[in-house]
């Protein structure tokens, strides 16, 4: 991700070149105002707006009725590789409030993703058909997510409403840019910037399904006559579910606070949150047909193994860091250390296989007539307890100079990035009709778990990068990151093989970066990027007897990509085209409840991507998004066949409107075909590859809004803001993701696939209250 402290560096090499501005006038006979400012006001407030030309010139940072206010995303003249800014202004105005962060970039060109479970709960994104664990999600610049790859719970560390800002940058970074997973991008999740003066507000919705959310936020401003600021926020989240029993609690709490100290500024944010809810799943072809498509794969039958008694969860998490930011001796420093958790305060349960219909037999619950030695009945229920705790510690350090070398003068950078993390994860077989696991019956090891690992990771970036400055409006940046990645694998029970494992390794890659942006003038950029990228083997290559002779090797790409970026009061949009090829690509499936890691071969993505926001006047504007996206094997075993999750295209389009006191937008979001998440499987006699087709859909969405402001004769209806929504209006209810393996099927009428769905129309309504 682009840094703010980098935008501002260049925004400062041109801090003297003239700026065209806009500004909408709220008065009789609105109309727009060209200025040649540096800033322009905004007319409500009064307050000083950075320029256009600034990345920072977005939602409510850019003049009412503008382009860069409206957008539903933009890109940023400083660009060096394509990116979607989405603001406050559609965190708060277009999103529904109970919203994850993949919702929040939805309209991005080439983006995916869809809450099966309605308003709340965790979701999967992706775009370009790279998934969630091939790219980064950072949160104020540190990428966090799980030990065992680098996926990520969506709902468990950052609501919308923690957000200030979202950034969708689908490319690696520069060489300074951490993460484990940059050949994909980074979506850069940013903390709402700390305010000078006092206030806040009360946020309260209602929605479909018995959704209810609360926000609370207050900043302190500015403490005496010191530097001292602090952000206080609360989030409680509420959902029976669009999915039978697909109840969601979340609660979720954030503090931030920053000072001065001497030539430096510290920054110390903590965030802590808990989760309660049912283990909602994909459902197979049987169980749409028995129970519809609001089933989750969880009952209210004790004796099957959907039972939502024995299928919930519990999580805990927390996040934090301490950012020192200052110069000294002619450097720029800037270190976060950080560490954050992810843990079961109790143990989670699961039916070893939600994918029956009907009460639990031998058949379907996975007994042995082994375990009747044991006591175990053939008609009893039988799962498994699972517990997954890690913690991450790590520290972000890099330096800058200035260098005055003349024609080769620019901006030096170094640092390194490190990490360590501690995993332990298990899996204990139980017979929830006794309620013994069975250790307690006597069992063996591989009996009784299908997992018992204490797992480590520890890695170390170490990068060096030039913005150099040939000219003005010109910057080229080539960079070089290394990387070593260890992996340590304690299993007394291996998955899979069930048979111990003991056995560690070290990855290493070298990943040189080389990009170019060319102001043509104060509305026009473009922009290049050439780069390496890597993605290390996730846990599941452990999964086999012996890994050390296993095929299976890390992922390295190549990645190339170009763009333009127009942007001014009246127009903000961008363009570009990429390439990116993957040599060694994983392809990790679900089969009969675990995880399988394969080598896919060489695979390609190559597309077209496209935004735009143009300011029709009075608050109206339109925009539109759109990607045209190959994404196929080149080589290998599956060559020529489409890659899993890659839709053919996204498009999206519609209305925003603003003029201060009404809001609102109608925008539609269109994803073209794709295959499950295996990919594509050519049709024989053995395989039917059409059961993994996943067609075409698109979903609808409106929301209107009134801010009170206006309102002279009443005060406190002054300080209240309205709106609702209805997403997806048209209550499209198609298949927007099928798991799990076709290989050797021919029939639809099996349980090897699961099928996921839109979760149909939702209504949503939230009162806010500032102060």
């Amino acid at each position: 991700m682009i840094s703010h402290r980098s935008s501002h560096r260049r925004a400062a090499l041109h801090a003297g070149i003239s700026m065209l501005t806009l500004t909408l006038m709220l008065a009789s006979g609105t109309a727009f105002a060209q200025s040649t400012d540096i800033g322009s006001v905004d007319v409500l407030s009064g307050a000083a707006l950075p320029p256009l030309s600034s990345p920072l010139a977005v939602g409510s940072q850019a003049p009412l009725g503008s382009a860069p206010a409206l957008a539903p995303a933009q890109g940023s003249l400083d660009a060096l590789e394509p990116e979607s800014i989405v603001s406050d202004k559609v965190l708060r105005d277009v999103i529904p409030p109970t919203s994850d962060y993949n919702e929040t970039v939805k309209y991005t060109p080439g983006w995916t993703s869809a809450n099966t479970n309605g308003l709340l709960g965790d979701a999967k994104g992706g775009w370009r058909g790279f998934v969630d664990g091939q790219y980064n999600v950072t949160f104020d610049g540190i990428p966090f997510g799980d030990m065992n790859d680098p996926t990520h719970h969506s709902a468990a560390y950052f609501p919308s409403a923690f957000l200030g800002s979202v950034t969708a940058n689908r490319g690696p970074g520069p060489a300074s840019q951490p993460g484990y997973a940059t050949f994909g991008g980074t979506l850069g999740l940013n903390s709402i910037a700390l305010s000078d003066v006092f206030g806040g507000y009360v946020q309260e919705s209602a929605g479909s399904f018995r959704t209810q959310g609360s926000v609370i936020t207050v900043q302190t401003g500015k403490l005496g006559d010191s530097e001292a600021r602090a952000l206080f926020q609360y989030n409680y989240a509420y959902t029976g579910g669009a999915l039978q029993d697909g109840k969601y609690n979340q609660n979720q709490f954030l503090a931030k606070a920053q000072d001065q100290l001497g030539d430096f500024t510290v920054t110390v944010l903590s965030t802590f949150g808990t989760e309660n809810y049912n283990n909602v799943a994909g459902i197979t072809y049987p169980q749409l047909q028995a129970y519809g498509k609001q089933y989750g794969a969880v009952n209210n039958n004790p004796l099957s193994q959907e039972y939502v008694g024995f299928n919930n969860s519990q999580k805990q998490t927390d996040f934090e860091y301490i950012d020192l930011e200052g110069s000294m001796h002619g450097w720029h420093i800037d270190n976060k250390v950080y560490t954050y958790s992810y843990s079961y305060p109790t143990l989670q349960n699961n039916g070893i296989n939600q994918s029956g219909v009907g009460n639990a037999t031998t058949a379907n619950k996975g007994a042995s007539s082994a375990y009747t030695a044991f006591g175990v009945s053939n008609t009893d229920v039988l799962g498994y307890l699972k517990n997954n705790n890690y913690r991450a510690v790590g520290d972000i350090f890099s330096v800058d100079r200035h260098i005055d070398a003349g024609l080769f003068s620019g901006l030096l950078r170094t640092g390194i990035w490190l990490e360590h993390g501690d995993n332990s994860r298990m899996q204990e077989y139980i017979d929830y009709t006794t309620g013994q696991t069975f250790p307690q019956l006597g069992m063996t090891m591989a009996q009784s778990y299908k997992l018992d690992l204490s797992s480590h990771i520890t890695t170390a970036q170490p990068f060096v990068e030039y913005e150099w400055t040939p000219l003005a409006d010109l910057t080229i940046t080539p960079g070089f990151k290394y990387e070593a990645f260890t992996r340590q694998h304690d299993a007394a029970v291996n998955q899979t093989t069930l048979t111990p494992l003991y056995y560690t390794h070290t990855y290493t890659s070298s990943q040189p970066y080389l990009s170019a942006n060319y102001k043509i003038n104060n509305e026009l950029a473009v922009y290049a990027q050439a780069s390496q990228g890597y993605l290390v083997p996730t846990v599941s290559a452990y999964y086999v007897a012996s890994p050390q002779l296993d095929s299976i090797k890390p992922q390295s790409t190549d990645n190339y990509q170009a763009g333009v970026v127009f942007k001014s009061g009246r127009i903000a949009a961008d363009a570009d085209i990429y390439r990116v090829v993957s040599y060694n690509y994983a392809v990790n499936t679900t089969v009969n409840g675990n995880s399988i890691y394969t080598n896919g071969g060489t695979a390609q993505f190559q597309g077209l991507e496209a935004e735009g926001t143009y300011a029709i006047g009075d608050g109206w504007s339109a925009f539109a998004s759109g990607a045209l996206i190959q994404a196929k094997y080149i080589a290998g075993a599956n060559k020529d066949q489409r890659v899993g999750d890659a839709p053919t295209y996204t498009a999206a389009g519609g209305v925003v409107f603003d003029n201060g006191k009404f809001f609102g937008s109608l925008l539609q979001k269109f994803t073209g075909d794709a295959y499950g998440s295996s990919g594509e499987f050519a049709t024989t006699s053995t395989t039917n590859g059409a059961l993994n087709h996943v067609k075409a859909y698109n979903t609808t969405d409106l929301v209107v809004g009134i801010r009170g402001k206006d309102i002279e004769s009443v005060p406190m209806l002054q300080r209240m803001t309205f709106r609702g929504g209805i997403s997806n209006i048209f209550n499209h209810q198609n298949t927007t993701e099928i798991a799990g393996s076709p290989s050797g099927l021919t029939s639809i009428n099996n349980t090897s696939l699961t099928y996921s769905f839109l979760p149909g129309q939702t209504v949503f309504g939230a009162l806010t209250v500032n102060f």
